[in-house]
């Protein structure tokens, strides 16, 4: 069952290709943040109910169009009745009306062999998008579409706003802005990025957001001091590759890989 990692915030279990969220908004209605790969719907959609309950479950929020955050959004429409929301500049027109996620990992370009394998079979035909985001908006109560292009052209972080009555912590899901580390956080890689100059300054700006707790997209939760370690990263630049480096390197993306292709048990703490 899914993990409460702070008030009004679950980080759900059994998902593979990302971290896949539940937040309460200020209603009492539940969003659901990222889909995962498509076999993740099922797991998704049950731990949602059972977290929500008889609450409307309103949106499923996706932060950029990659296909490990987007495979499972399908499913978990047709499961739940509720309205998927993705960047616009993530979005392209579905050829009978309306709007859907773009197909392609890389903003219609597969970058390498393995990408243009992998994109046809972790793809749906289609991610409808009922809700394409443009720019900064409110789009649950209490919840906020914040821009963070770079990663993807119409990256998307999302904010939960503090609860002075409850407590709750400010929150942002950040999706591919950051990977989260047991050990701290790190950029997501150069190749990853559609327009790497864009995403190092919306790396900057967001850290201004002021969210207390942050939660990737690849990683562990950041419970405490979110945007001070956003802003330490965001000041320096990005580490070359050397000897003294590249064992470290090789490690975290060993431990990414592992996140990307197995299943997601958040630790019980």
């Amino acid at each position: 069952m899914a993990v409460e990692v702070v008030p009004g915030a679950w980080w759900l279990e059994d998902t593979r290709g990302c971290n896949v969220y539940v937040v309460r908004a200020s209603d009492g209605s539940y969003v659901i943040v990222d889909s995962a790969f498509g076999g993740a719907s099922g797991a998704i959609a049950w731990q949602v109910r059972r977290i929500a309950g008889d609450a409307p479950i309103t949106h499923l929020l996706l932060t950029h169009e990659h296909f490990d955050h987007t495979g499972g959004a399908s499913g978990v429409r047709d499961a739940l009745g509720l309205s998927v929301a993705l960047g616009t500049a993530d979005c392209e027109a579905r050829p009978e009306g309306g709007w859907q996620a773009r197909r392609s990992p890389h903003h219609g370009r597969p970058r390498g062999p393995i990408a243009r394998a992998l994109a046809p079979r972790a793809l749906p035909a289609t991610v409808p998008v009922d809700l394409p985001i443009e720019g900064r908006c409110e789009v649950a109560p209490g919840i906020e579409a914040v821009p963070t292009p770079g990663h993807t052209p119409g990256s998307m972080c999302f904010v939960r706003r503090e609860d002075e009555a409850t407590g709750a912590p400010r929150v942002a899901f950040v999706g591919d802005l950051v990977i989260s580390h047991r050990e701290g956080l790190s950029r997501t890689l150069f190749a990853a990025n559609h327009d790497d100059a864009t995403y190092q300054h919306s790396l900057r700006d967001f850290a201004e957001e002021g969210a207390e707790v942050g939660l990737a997209g690849h990683g562990y939760p950041v419970r405490s001091g979110f945007s001070q370690a956003l802003a330490t990263l965001a000041e320096g630049e990005r580490e070359p590759w050397s000897p003294s480096n590249a064992w470290r390197r090789i490690r975290r993306m060993a431990a990414f890989n592992q996140m990307l292709w197995r299943p997601n048990y958040p630790p019980r703490r």
